[in-house]
């Protein structure tokens, strides 16, 4: 279960946009999410069961990236703004020494206005209230991610250092079976 203290909203404003990006378990949509599961924006999962993606939510740190309806994150007014969820990336963590970076996504009409790497500063902003972490690990086969981890995140290719670090893997039963990575 996600710590009271990972909660955090971060607003921004893009000409007649207003974004937000939050670590609200209560704001994830879980139908967008469960679309963006079978879609090819996330190739290597699988929509989820009901029960089973709300587990998923519950029991990691999620972002979830939204384009306010509205236009506004005025404060003062009574009225949430309605929120459509665009975006979202998940962290499987202890929330003290270890982090792994998975589910990363923003839908492709939205994409190239930045929002992906603003939602990665947004991790990378709870990333550095953790003092005990040790890392912070994620999978890529596109090289615009690549640099877009390396800007944001500060994540270095661990092949290029002195320890050699194999990626291994246990499938388990519900995994999808033709994902490659090369």
């Amino acid at each position: 279960m996600m710590p009271e203290s990972e909660l955090k909203s971060w607003t921004r404003r893009d000409g007649q946009f207003t974004y937000l990006c939050s670590t609200d378990p209560k704001q994830i949509q879980l139908d967008a999410y469960n679309a963006a599961l079978e879609s090819d924006l996330l190739w290597w999962a699988k929509r989820l069961g009901d029960d089973v993606i709300k587990k998923v939510v519950e029991n990691s740190l999620c972002f979830g990236l939204y384009m306010l309806e509205d236009g506004t994150a005025d404060s003062s007014s009574q009225e949430t703004p309605r929120q459509t969820m665009i975006g979202f990336a998940r962290i499987v963590t202890d929330y003290v020494t270890f982090g792994y970076l998975t589910d990363v996504y923003v839908l492709k009409e939205h994409q190239g206005k930045g929002l992906g790497g603003w939602m990665m500063e947004c991790v990378d902003e709870r990333l550095n209230t953790w003092p005990d972490l040790r890392g912070f690990l994620l999978l890529t086969t596109h090289q615009s991610a690549v640099r877009m981890y390396q800007n944001k995140l500060g994540a270095q290719d661990i092949q290029e250092g002195k320890t050699k670090l194999l990626v291994m893997e246990k499938q388990g039963p519900a995994a999808v079976r033709d994902h490659v990575f090369e």
